[in-house]
């Protein structure tokens, strides 16, 4: 691992416990990088999305929004049947992390959903724009049992475009990374922008990772957790 290397896993674990509460934002050393995709499913971006990865034989992580599986189950099956599941929320508010009581019932609102449609428990968390407002991450494992997932690179792509994200990526990629784009749009979010720049980019995308010899893996996979169930 190189000086960069090292001294951006240690800005990044003193970000974790210092911003995060502890969520985890990196992996352990090794030759892998966990690949995410929020706000998701979503029918105009999702399905070329899974199809790049499905060619290129990569399992990455969803953090879906209860929301979205609602109004499409039929594609979040189809990402459930795939890949790795994360919560996102229901529909990313900004008030469902105000009190731990809506953050509570937002959570119980999206796990009715997912259980419905996919039949899956997720076992991670990511807050809503990353930002945990008054709910501790050590609380959502406690409460809800998941893990709390920042990441340690995202790809710029609510503004970026495909070459942009490449090398917003290409900066970000260490033995461990955790790496964010974003399949769909939030109802909330505030940059209502197409994902079809994330669409172009993503194959260049999976190309510099393997050029830096390191293999994309799910955020469990990344942990070196148990397989569910």
């Amino acid at each position: 691992m190189t000086v960069w290397e090292l001294g951006r896993r240690w800005a990044l674990a003193l970000k974790a416990r210092a911003l995060l509460g502890g969520a985890v934002a990196i992996g352990p050393p090794e030759a892998r990088v966990a690949l995410t995709f929020d706000d998701g499913p979503d029918p105009a971006h999702s399905p070329a999305i899974l199809d790049i990865l499905a060619a290129r034989k990569v399992r990455a992580t969803f953090f879906l929004l209860g929301a979205h599986v609602e109004s499409a189950p039929d594609l979040a099956r189809r990402v459930g049947a795939e890949h790795e599941i994360g919560c996102h929320s229901y529909a990313h508010a900004r008030e469902s992390v105000r009190s731990l009581g809506a953050f509570r019932e937002d959570v119980a609102r999206f796990r009715r959903v997912v259980q419905k449609e996919l039949g899956l428990t997720p076992r991670f968390y990511r807050f809503p724009w990353g930002d945990r407002g008054v709910i501790a991450p050590a609380d959502v494992l406690a409460l809800e049992g998941m893990r709390c997932v920042h990441w340690s690179g995202s790809g710029g792509d609510d503004t970026l475009d495909a070459d942009g994200i490449v090398a917003r990526i290409e900066r970000h990629l260490v033995p461990g990374a955790i790496l964010l784009l974003h399949d769909g749009v939030g109802p909330h979010s505030v940059r209502k922008r197409s994902r079809a720049e994330t669409v172009k980019a993503l194959p260049r995308v999976l190309d510099r990772i393997a050029a830096r010899g390191l293999e994309v893996v799910t955020v469990g996979e990344l942990l070196r957790l148990p397989s569910p169930g």
